[in-house]
């Protein structure tokens, strides 16, 4: 029985893995309203100083020149309580295919499933 099929009992590690991995999170106009609000500044501020727009009209944190979120602050996401629905949804509604190399929860959840 795989992995996959036990996913229910995922616990965040909170490895950062996800966070520092490079690629793409996507973020839309309500999450760029609601990240501004949170952080205290102006959206066209956060946009400014946050965001890339890759292919009009899609918005995407920028990554550190390490590739890691812009977000992360030391060992914390500094949006943690408004993070986009991509973040919150990782990896349980969607994952990258390389997921298991680096989440050290799904690794502990296939170790106790015998993957």
């Amino acid at each position: 029985m795989s992995y996959l099929n036990h996913l229910d009992e995922f616990k965040c590690q909170r490895c950062l893995n996800c966070c520092t991995n490079p690629g793409n999170i996507y973020v839309s106009k309500n999450e760029v309203a609601q990240i501004a609000e949170y952080l205290k500044i102006s959206e066209e501020d956060f946009l400014n100083s946050y965001c890339d727009l890759i292919q009009k009209p899609r918005l995407t944190l920028k990554n550190k020149a390490d590739g890691a979120c812009i977000m992360l602050e030391g060992n914390a996401c500094q949006i943690h309580p408004v993070k986009p629905k991509q973040c919150k949804d990782f990896p349980l509604i969607w994952s990258t295919k390389d997921a298991l190399s680096y989440c050290f929860g799904l690794q502990l959840l296939a170790q106790k499933h015998g993957v």
